[in-house]
């Protein structure tokens, strides 16, 4: 195959970690053109990304007659691979005229291992994998172990100041309330008194004790990505933000309670580390979480203490610096 279209809608967190598994395919075959389609507010993932050579946009909830201009703009390819599995990504399985390969969702499975502990056997692999899996069915490539596909985000790196103090980067929020750890402030409250520098992040809105930057609120993706960027560390939920301070590079701290390993987006990379109640019974409660805690106790993320996160990070900033991605131009 000598071009190909890659579909990955939705939502950031997703799309981003379609970037590792994108850099390996064009690494391992030079010759080929990539192009991918996704919503608006995501094509920012790609920016300065050497290993594509189109990104297609189409606005969230466009008509499938806006979706079928954008595809009729498109050039020919020769296969398709779909990352989403959902009714926009079949409609462009239906419409252009090549083979098409669809990664195993696994959807089912999911739900029947939330509700009835099934299936947890098929719930080993990572979504890079299953990624990868669909691209390497077309392509002819073998998988790899998910480092090797580690999310990958191209950015400037801002050169630090001698003895300028480290930055600890905190997301707090996420797309089901139930995931959100709610010791916020006084974590952050313990880090300004470590000395360290305590940057917020993400689109909602916490009270933080003075001192903390304050960069919450609606931000454009590439100055979210900025943000991350100049971190030293990053703490976050089981979120977006969350992926993409992986694949800028930064060690990670995470902090899941209703979802679980085998939904697939654990960060499981170098540098990173999860913190989480694993024996607790109800775990995992919904496949992206509930807003309400279904048992009513928020055991989940209540059981997660203060200090146990605090030594987390102050660990992480103790560790050698991970090395940070550097583009390799194709």
């Amino acid at each position: 195959m000598k071009n190909i279209l890659v579909v990955r809608f939705s939502s950031l967190g997703d799309v981003v970690l379609t970037t590792g598994v994108i850099k390996y395919v064009k690494e391992e075959l030079k010759d080929i053109n990539i192009d991918v389609l996704t919503i608006t507010p995501f094509a920012g993932v790609f920016s300065d990304f050497p290993y594509v050579r189109d990104v297609y946009c189409i606005d969230k909830g466009a008509s499938l007659e806006k979706l079928l201009d954008v595809l009729n703009s498109m050039p020919d390819y020769d296969g398709v691979f779909d990352l989403h599995g959902n009714l926009r990504s079949l409609f462009v399985k239906t419409v252009l005229p090549c083979p098409s390969f669809t990664y195993k969702k696994s959807g089912l499975c999911r739900r029947l291992y939330v509700k009835f502990r099934m299936c947890g056997n098929r719930l080993k692999k990572h979504v890079v994998t299953k990624y990868c899996d669909a691209l390497g069915l077309g392509l002819g490539l073998p998988t790899p172990k998910p480092e090797k596909i580690r999310p990958w985000i191209t950015h400037p790196f801002p050169e630090r100041k001698q003895g300028a103090r480290k930055t600890v980067g905190i997301h707090p929020f996420a797309s089901k309330r139930a995931k959100e750890w709610p010791f916020i402030y006084e974590l952050c409250s313990l880090l300004l008194d470590e000395g360290l520098n305590v940057r917020v992040v993400g689109a909602g809105k916490t009270d933080l004790p003075e001192g903390a930057e304050d960069m919450t609120g609606f931000t454009p993706l590439n100055m979210l990505i900025r943000n991350i960027a100049d971190c030293d560390v990053f703490l976050s939920t089981d979120s977006g933000p969350m992926h993409i301070a992986v694949a800028l590079g930064l060690p990670v701290v995470a902090l899941f309670g209703p979802t679980t390993k085998e939904m697939g987006f654990y960060p499981e990379f170098e540098g990173c580390s999860v913190i989480e109640d694993a024996p607790l019974k109800c775990r995992p409660c919904h496949v992206h979480g509930p807003d309400i805690c279904p048992k009513k106790h928020f055991q989940c993320m209540l059981s997660t203490t203060i200090e146990e996160v605090r030594t987390k990070v102050l660990e992480k900033l103790a560790e050698a610096p991970f090395k940070k991605p550097s583009a390799s131009r194709i």
